[in-house]
This record gives structure tokens, C-alpha cells and sequence, in this order.
């Protein structure tokens, strides 16, 4: 598994039932403590005008490789 780091895309690997398990989010901090590592995400494509911003346990994220890499891809291409 890849480490979770800011700017990254991820999802839970186990969503609860009542969650989209396709849900993404954007890692915008990183919190290192042990086995209690945090991470503040902002929720991706929720249409609401104020996404929420929540913090989980990064044992409980998965980091989406693809759209990671495409968002990288995009933010140097269009910025650089």
C-alpha cells in the first residue's frame, strides 16, 4: 500500500453500508501519530456549495493510484 500523503486522492477501502463506496476525497493534511495517523480530506463531487472537510484514520484510506496520477498530470501540465 502506498503511504498517504498530501494532494493525494484516496477512498475508504471498507465504506459503511450506508456510504457511496465510490466516494473520493483530496488528502489536504497529514497528521503522522503512530498507529493513530490521521488525515484531513475534502470530500470530491458532492455538489453541495461547502464540501465537507473531515478527519480519519489513514489505516482506513486507500489511495485511487489513477486519479491521483491524473490530477498530478493535469496540475502540471495546465500550471507549469
Amino acid at each position: 500500500m502506498k503511504p498517504i500523503e498530501k494532494g493525494q486522492i484516496v477512498r475508504f477501502h471498507t465504506p459503511n453500508e450506508d456510504e457511496d463506496p465510490n466516494q473520493t476525497y483530496v488528502v489536504l493534511e497529514v497528521f503522522e501519530d503512530g498507529d493513530k495517523s490521521r488525515a484531513k480530506l475534502f470530500t470530491l463531487d458532492t455538489g453541495l456549495s461547502f464540501p465537507p472537510v473531515i478527519v480519519v484514520y489513514i489505516k482506513d484510506l486507500v489511495v485511487d493510484e489513477l486519479l491521483t496520477n491524473q490530477l498530478h498530470r493535469f496540475i502540471n501540465v495546465e500550471y507549469h
